[in-house]
Formats: C-alpha cells, sequence, structure tokens
C-alpha cells in the first residue's frame, strides 16, 4: 500500500452514528476484530478481549442500562449547572441502540515488572509512589486497548462499514459487564457500535501546526 492510500483511509473514516437498516455478517465483524488483535500492545501482554453483540435484544438492554444512568445523573441537583449540555448528553447517551452490532471491549489487567517493584516500594518510598502514580495516569493495558480500538475503527473504514467509538457506556460498566457475562479480573474499556453507514458525516480537523511542537 502506497502511503497516500494509506492517508485516505486515515482521513476518510468519520465516527458513524447512523446506520442502515442491514446485518453485518459475523464473518466480516470477526475479520475486523482479528486485524485488531495486531495492533501495538505493551509487553505483548495482548490483555484485550472482544464480546461481539449482534442480538438485537442485547443491544437494547446495553442501551437501556446506560441511559438509566445518565437519566439519574441528569436528574442529580449538581446537574442544573450545565442544564443544556445535560440534555444533549442525556439524549445522545445510548443512541447505539440502533447500531447492527457492537462490540465490548474488555481489558485484563496488566502488570509490569516496574509496576510489580513500584507496588512493593511505594508504602516506604514517596517518589516511587509518585512513579506509580504516573504509571497510573496512563496504564498500559487502557493504552493497549486504544490502540486496538484505532485499529479496529480503521479497518471497518476500509471495509465500508461505519463505527463509532464509545466511551459514555462505562457510565453502566458493571450492568454491561454483568449483561455480558464477564470473566473477573476483566473490565470494560469501551464499546464501539458499528453498521453500515446512513450517514457522511464530515468533521475537520485543527491544522497540525497547532498541535505539534519540534524540538531540535
Amino acid at each position: 500500500m502506497k502511503i497516500e492510500e494509506l492517508e485516505e483511509i486515515i482521513k476518510g473514516r468519520r465516527s458513524v452514528r447512523r446506520w442502515k437498516n442491514q446485518e453485518v455478517s459475523e464473518d466480516v465483524l470477526v475479520r475486523a476484530v482479528e486485524m485488531a488483535t495486531w495492533a501495538p500492545n505493551g509487553g505483548n501482554f495482548q490483555g484485550w478481549r472482544f464480546r461481539v453483540v449482534a442480538n438485537r435484544e442485547l443491544i437494547l438492554r446495553m442501551a437501556d442500562a446506560v441511559q438509566s444512568v445518565a437519566d439519574k445523573i441528569a436528574s442529580w441537583p449538581e446537574a442544573s449547572r450545565w442544564k443544556e449540555d445535560v440534555e444533549r448528553y442525556r439524549k445522545n447517551t445510548s443512541y447505539f441502540r440502533h447500531a447492527p452490532a457492537c462490540i465490548a471491549v474488555f481489558v485484563r489487567r496488566y502488570e509490569s515488572v516496574a509496576d510489580k517493584i513500584l507496588a512493593v516500594r511505594e508504602p516506604s518510598d514517596p517518589e516511587a509512589k509518585q512513579i506509580r502514580g504516573f504509571r497510573r495516569f496512563a496504564p498500559t493495558g487502557i493504552q493497549s486497548a486504544a490502540a486496538a480500538i484505532t485499529t479496529l475503527l480503521l479497518v471497518f473504514h476500509a471495509m465500508g462499514l461505519g463505527a463509532v467509538w464509545l466511551a459514555a457506556p462505562l457510565i453502566a460498566k458493571k450492568e454491561i459487564e454483568e449483561l455480558l457475562s464477564v470473566p473477573e479480573g476483566t473490565g470494560l474499556v469501551s464499546v464501539v457500535a458499528v453498521g453500515y453507514p446512513d450517514e457522511s458525516p464530515q468533521k475537520d480537523r485543527k491544522p497540525v501546526s497547532e498541535v505539534v511542537e519540534f524540538i531540535r
């Protein structure tokens, strides 16, 4: 593949939130996930796990669980400070109920040798405690899952599918993990909703000059 072709795929991908009423075959979904597992990951631990949900009833139950928590958050007195934003958030939290398929992405806990040393030393050494805090700020497992999700989104786009990376379902993390019978020690990171797109969203990016600084 030429770099121009890769650039076209990367820059052409958009987050899709409306889908056609058309099933996505299991073979296509599994193939996309298989390619996502070739993403870089910490220590080659490959601690990611995927639940591919194409069951309409189960997707609705997941969405209802998320909506229930979103409605609860919106009802709290503190929410009145951001009334318009909260109402928009509440209305847009569970639109993934209309997706033909959802892929729930999980990670198992990962500890490098540095993490193990820091955990033992932290109680007696302020510097070790600080360093461990740095590690918690951007955990290796989360970074690895993010790499897999990014790869998954690009693969879906190259396949002619439309997908969106969702963090909102985390407000119902416990409920979704129970619905999907997730084993202990494995935690939900995100949900990717996917289907054949029924929209063509266009959003620009900031100029690279605003987000990069060269140090020579």
